[in-house]
């Protein structure tokens, strides 16, 4: 009976995969997506707030929806405004939650969110995704006024969502991309690729960029495949660095990691990442290209 029991066991763990293929196959990619992204439904049972709370604003976008976002303002004279992307599974408030530490040293800080992801609007797409990122830029324009100076700090997914808008938008100051894949589908299962609609491949996005990008990694990430930050750097050949926390997991510490952003795009407003600050304890630049 032990016996039937362990051939079963692994029976089911050998059909798991099969399973998983034939409710993507019949969900199509509306379930795929929803797998993918995994767009949290409930906000975070608490928020802590460092600062000043954010202000709540909406953003529409060219299509007509209205997602939500957070905002802090810069000082009256600083033209810096971040706008920071989100990875999967979060929304705006838990996006607005690890971004506030990248406010409060004069710039201002645009937290944006999705359509398809909580309280918003509309579908889960890359392409859709993408003019939600184009609207968040825009309104970061108009906030920072006539000489704004809009960077983009990216999360995981939201990383790719930096890279595609910034090539798009052909405009941006600068791009940090932290836990960032090299393609989406090289971040999954190899039973699931197949069944992605969506590649978000950075890859590609580099090469439309000329922008400085600095690539954070974290060396214990069990997501992001290892050498995904050796490869995004090896395929850009403009201003770039790799950071790698030596201890840092997906998600890395804001608190710790947030002053030292600030610093990094202060030296790289002339375009050139000559002057990057060292990083904090517990982080080392692997490599540079100034």
């Amino acid at each position: 009976m032990t016996a039937c029991r362990r051939i079963g066991a692994r029976h089911r763990r050998a059909m798991l995969p099969l399973a998983i293929a034939a409710s993507l196959s019949l969900g199509g990619c509306s379930l795929s997506r929803q797998m993918l992204y995994s767009p949290r439904s409930t906000p975070p049972a608490s928020v802590s707030w460092v600062q000043a709370p954010p202000e709540a604003i909406t953003v529409r976008t060219d299509d007509g929806l209205d997602l939500a976002g957070y905002y802090w303002p810069g000082a009256p004279a600083d033209p810096d405004i971040y706008v920071f992307f989100h990875g999967r599974n979060w929304n705006a408030l838990r996006a607005a939650e690890a971004a506030q530490y990248l406010a409060g040293a004069g710039n201002a800080v645009l937290v944006a969110s999705y359509r398809g992801f909580r309280g918003n609007p509309g579908h889960l797409s890359e392409a859709g995704m993408t003019r939600d990122a184009a609207a968040f830029i825009a309104r970061a324009r108009a906030m920072a006024g006539p000489n704004a100076r809009v960077w983009l700090v990216g999360h995981s997914i939201g990383s790719a969502v930096a890279l595609r808008a910034g090539a798009a938008d052909g405009h941006v100051a600068g791009i940090i991309a932290m836990s960032a894949f090299t393609s989406v589908t090289d971040a999954l299962p190899r039973f699931w690729r197949s069944f992605v609609p969506d590649r978000w491949d950075n890859l590609a996005a580099l090469k439309a960029l000329t922008v400085p990008v600095v690539i954070i990694e974290g060396s214990l990430d069990p997501i992001i495949p290892l050498g995904s930050g050796d490869d995004l750097f090896s395929a850009y050949g403009h201003s770039s660095s790799l950071v790698t926390g030596e201890n840092s997991r997906h998600n890395p510490d804001m608190r710790i990691l947030a002053p030292w952003i600030n610093q990094a795009i202060d030296a790289m407003q002339n375009g050139s990442l000559a002057a990057l600050p060292f990083p904090p304890t517990g982080w080392v630049e692997k490599v540079r290209r100034p």
